[in-house]
Order: structure tokens, then sequence, then C-alpha cells
């Protein structure tokens, strides 16, 4: 729902009410009701206020008061207004308590937020409005939105196969290297607050995948970081450090260190624009690999859409590198959009496509790339955010290098825990 919606979908039940309340209603309350429907919250709060300083002392107007005040941005106010509803009128606690929760989520006090949606939820037993609403916000609200204020993470398992390992033409494989392999991975990662809200930030991530027919292609990452992270209304802006190290075939491959920023500002209750920036410091972790020492930048802007179940996501993505090796420097653009159906529980599905330039420009033949990936998952979601996963994916690269030109699917199965 959208948040210039939230005034007239509460607000009318109320109007309904009043009516049946009372059958000869003051100038002010019509005026300001008037006021209200065409968009004047200021003249339509004067109004309502001025209708319960004459005697219309009623849970309506009080309401109407507040969702006036919540259109003005007044939102300390609102609150005021909608605690002293849900202290008043047991029978509108839910529904106030709602309300408290958007309160809440426009002053960034997301933790807040979250609190009082749950207790509009446990509220209202009886209104499948208001637990539709508040268990939207919970389940749907983007997690950076709230998870701040608390120790969250995933963990997941995939099995199934590979059939283009090494990201060649399988006519140019040297002899007694695998093209296809069958493959699982494992992937954790877990994050939390170190000083709490609008404080400081750590975060961590592991990923192995195993090839079982062509192990010296097997890697493996870890790395984490520290963020101070910052929220403030429909802003958050965050910046830290991070590290990591990987493998490569068993062997140790490289070491990362470097820094990172983000920007988001969230559009109303449904949409957000997040932009990141991060440069990281490579260095090899084995001399076998000395070319890739150097640096890498990355720029992310993605824009994201969502109401209930459904996820819109459009994506660009820009990465620089400055390595020893030219052959492992590209300049790589990438685009990307995807669909996601998720629902609290029960069938879910999602599709996307990127398409990815690259250009290594420093080559004595410089070399430069298209790749075209689409893939499609179909989960299922158990109530206790146990998922399980089947996801196809098939990418074709189309190299100025024949060698290089090449079409990869695989095929996996997988569970997902979400904590």
């Amino acid at each position: 729902m959208k948040r210039a919606a939230i005034g007239p979908v509460l607000l009318l039940p109320l109007l309904v009410l009043a009516g049946a309340l009372y059958a000869a209603p003051a100038d002010d309350w019509e005026s300001g009701t008037r006021a209200f429907e065409s968009g004047d919250y200021a003249s339509a709060l004067s109004f309502f206020e001025a209708a319960r300083d004459s005697g219309l002392d009623a849970p309506a107007v009080h309401y109407n008061i507040a969702v006036s005040q919540f259109k003005l941005q007044r939102y300390e106010a609102a609150g005021r207004t909608f605690a002293m509803i849900a202290d008043r009128y047991p029978p509108m606690r839910g529904l106030a308590e709602y309300n408290l929760g958007l309160v809440a989520r426009r002053l960034g006090d997301t933790a807040e937020a979250r609190a009082h949606f749950l207790r509009a939820y446990e509220m209202s037993p009886d209104n499948r409005t208001i637990r539709v609403l508040a268990s939207r916000r919970l389940r749907d609200s983007e997690p950076d939105v709230w998870t701040a204020s608390r120790w969250t993470g995933a963990i997941g398992v995939r099995a199934g196969n590979d059939d283009n390992v090494a990201l060649r033409d399988e006519t140019v494989l040297p002899a007694g290297t695998a093209g296809e392999s069958p493959m699982a991975d494992l992937f954790a990662s877990v994050g939390g607050p170190w000083t709490g809200r609008n404080g400081f930030r750590l975060e961590g991530s592991a990923y192995l995948v195993k090839y079982f027919d062509a192990d010296e292609f097997d890697q493996s990452e870890i790395g984490g970081g520290a963020f101070y992270d910052w929220r403030s209304g429909d802003w958050r802006i965050q910046a830290g450090v991070q590290a990591g190290a990987g493998s490569l075939g068993g062997d140790a491959f490289d070491r990362k260190a470097g820094i990172n920023g983000r920007l988001v500002r969230y559009i109303g209750s449904s949409a957000l624009i997040d932009l990141r920036y991060a440069y990281d410091d490579v260095t090899d972790a084995d001399s076998r690999f000395a070319g890739i020492d150097g640096s890498r930048r990355q720029v992310d802007a993605r824009y994201r859409w969502y109401r209930e179940d459904h996820h819109v996501q459009l994506r660009y993505w820009l990465e620089t590198n400055d390595r020893l090796d030219p052959g492992v420097s590209p300049d790589r653009d990438r685009f990307g959009i995807e669909y996601r159906f998720q629902p609290e529980a029960g069938m879910g599905y999602e599709a996307g496509i990127d398409w990815r330039t690259s250009e290594y420009a420093d080559l004595a033949a410089p070399l430069e790339e298209d790749l075209l990936t689409f893939r499609a998952t179909l989960s299922y979601t158990f109530r206790n955010n146990l998922l399980v996963l089947a996801e196809f994916r098939d990418s074709e690269n189309d190299s100025t290098d024949e060698a290089f030109s090449y079409n990869r699917t695989q095929i996996t199965l997988g569970l997902l825990k979400i904590f």
C-alpha cells in the first residue's frame, strides 16, 4: 500500500461511522471531510480540530485528526494522537497500533515500527483487514528497513549439475579437463547490531562450491566487515570496511581489503532506490596467481518495487579493474531485471535476465565479450522460513576470441533457511 493511500483507505470507514453517530454533523466536520477528500490536509486538520474543540468528542474525530497530521508529515503529533486513541478506545487499538507502526517507520525507528505491527496483528483477532495489513508490513517490508535492530542470517545448500565448469568452448578444452560436472555449494551469512540502530553493524558470509568431476575449479570465499548504519525517515546511509579471502582448486587464491558506501532512499511504502560503491585492494595468496594483484571498483544502482508478495528489481552494475595481468582486468557493465513472487507460505517463483559486457582493452589483442543469462526459480516456503528451491540457469557468452564463446546450463535443487 502506498503511503499516499493510507489516509483514504483507513479513514473512510470512520466517516461512515461518524455519520451514523451524528445525524446532524457539525459544519466543521463536513468542511473537514470535504477538505480532506480534496487533498487540502492543512484545512482538514483545522476543521477537525475545531469540531473536536466544539464538543464533537468521538473516536472518528480523533482518528481523522491523526490521519491529517500524518498526511502533513507531523509524525510526532500523529503518534501522540494515535496513542491516545489506542488508550481511550479499546476496540480501535489494533487500528491505532498499525498506524503507530507507520508513524515509527516515518521517524526511522524501524524496531519500534515492527513492535507496533506485531501488536496490531495480535489485537485484531476479528479484523481481517488489519491482520492482513499488519502481516504484510511485517513480511513484505524490505528487510533493510528493520533488520538493523537484531541479528539475522541465512544458510543454504544446493546440489545439481553444471555442463560447462571451465567457461570455455568445449572443443578447445585441454585433454583431461572436465567440461561437465555434478556440483554442490554451501552459503551462509550473518549480520547484526554492534551498537544498535544508527550505530555499528557487523556482517559476515562464507561460500563454498565443489565440482565432483573437476576439483581444479572448486572455489571458496569468506568475508566480513564493520559498517556504520544511519537511518532517518526515508533515508539510509551506510559506510564501512570489508575484508575477505578466497581459494581456487583447494589452494589459497586471493586476499581483499577495502571500503564501501551505500545510500538508500525509500519511496513511499513500496519502492526504493539503492546505490552502492565498493573499492577493494586485491593481492595474491600464492605466487602462482600474482597477476591478480591490483584494485577493483564497483558501482551498483538498483530500483526495487515491492507490493504484497510481488517484487521487481532493475539493476545496473559497473566494475573496473586495474590488475597486473590484463587478462584478469576487465571493465564491465551489467544490466538486469527480475521479478519475484514470494508468499509467506506456499509456492513462489522468480525469473530474471542479465546482460553483461566485458572489455579487456589492455591485452595485446583486445578482447570483448557479451554474456546473456536467463534464470528461473521455483520455490516452496514453509512457515518456519525454510525454503525449497529448484533453479534453472542458462548462459550464452559471445566473445571476440572463439575459445571463450560458450554456452552454460546449470540445474540445481536446494534448501534455504532464514533466521
